[in-house]
């Protein structure tokens, strides 16, 4: 919307991508918030066709480029680190076992569920509460332990 006018289904398409797809927000809250935005004044909304464009409005402008240092930061946040692919490979590896993990014990708790099988369903959370505990140490531990391990 800074750069041309946008309706509400490319701003939230530009967002996801603007946020490598680690954030696409709901109609449900980015209409609310244009709203918002056209009431305060910052935008402007046109009818075209089916669809309300938003334009930035110079008041909007001139908001925008008076927080420009807390926009840039809000979305330097989002910028991929200069990672290996090494690093990526693993990340990709641990994201499928994740994936795997969360059906195998779905899979195997209905099961339980279909039995009523309570003794099941504790051992298999207190399993998941140990492993959780366990990453949170290794991702809490100082570098000099870390270090000593690789």
């Amino acid at each position: 919307m800074r750069n041309e006018p946008k309706h509400g289904y490319e701003i939230i398409k530009a967002l996801e991508e603007r946020s490598s797809g680690q954030y696409a927000p709901s109609p449900g809250t980015v209409y609310p918030t244009l709203q918002y935005l056209e009431d305060m004044g910052l935008v402007r909304a046109d009818q075209e066709a089916a669809r309300r464009v938003y334009h930035l409005t110079e008041t909007g402008r001139t908001e925008l480029e008076a927080h420009a240092q807390e926009v840039n930061a809000f979305w330097a946040r989002f910028t991929e680190p200069d990672t290996s692919a090494a690093i990526r490979a693993e990340i990709g590896f641990l994201e499928d076992e994740l994936q795997h993990l969360m059906r195998t014990v779905w899979g195997g708790l209905r099961n339980a569920l279909n039995r009523d099988d309570q003794n099941t369903i504790r051992r298999v959370r207190e399993a998941i509460e140990h492993s959780q505990n366990e990453v949170r140490r290794i991702l809490t531990e100082p570098d000099s332990l870390r270090d000593n391990q690789e």
